[in-house]
C-alpha cells in the first residue's frame, strides 16, 4: 500500500501523531496489507514531519519518498528557511510543484492533517489530488 500524507504545520501535536498513527494502522488491518511506502513533503512541522517519523523510527520496511522544494531556476533542492526566493507569491508556486509531485504518485490513500479553518497548502493539495485520482472519494482521508 502507497499512502500519501500531507499536512498543515498548525497540526504539529502529539494528539495529531497519534491520530495519524492509529489511522495508518486502522487502513493496514482493513485492507489486510502493510504500507510499502510513504510519499510527503520537506516540511519541518506537521504531516510531513509527522510522516518521515513514522517511517523512519517505527519501521525500516517502509520506503520513504521525500518530495523537496526546488529552486524554479536550477532545480536544485532548497533549503526552506533560507534562500534567494522567499516572498509570498514566489514560495507558493515553489510548494505547489512540489504538493504536486506528492499527488501524482500512484497513491492507494492521501492522509491529510487539514487546518481548522481549511486553508493554506494542505487545501492545494488536496484539489490537485481529486483532480489526478478520478476514485478520490474512496483515496482521500481527512483527519
Amino acid at each position: 500500500m502507497i499512502i500519501g500524507i500531507v499536512g498543515s504545520r498548525r497540526r504539529n501535536t502529539a494528539e495529531d501523531y497519534l491520530n495519524l498513527c492509529w489511522k495508518i494502522v486502522e487502513l493496514e488491518r482493513s485492507n489486510n496489507t502493510l504500507t510499502k511506502k510513504i510519499v510527503t513533503g520537506d516540511c519541518d512541522e506537521g504531516g510531513d514531519k509527522f510522516a518521515r517519523k513514522i517511517a523512519e523510527d517505527i519501521t525500516e520496511d517502509i520506503e520513504l519518498d521525500v518530495k523537496r522544494i526546488r529552486d524554479p531556476e536550477t532545480g536544485e533542492e532548497m533549503d526552506f528557511k533560507n534562500h534567494r526566493w522567499f516572498n509570498y507569491f514566489n514560495m507558493c508556486n515553489i510548494f505547489y510543484k512540489r504538493d504536486k509531485e506528492i499527488v501524482k504518485e500512484p497513491l492507494d490513500y492521501l492522509i491529510a492533517l487539514v487546518a481548522p479553518d481549511r486553508t493554506g497548502g494542505t487545501e492545494y493539495t488536496i484539489t490537485q489530488f481529486k483532480k489526478y485520482h478520478k476514485d478520490w472519494e474512496d483515496k482521500l482521508i481527512i483527519l
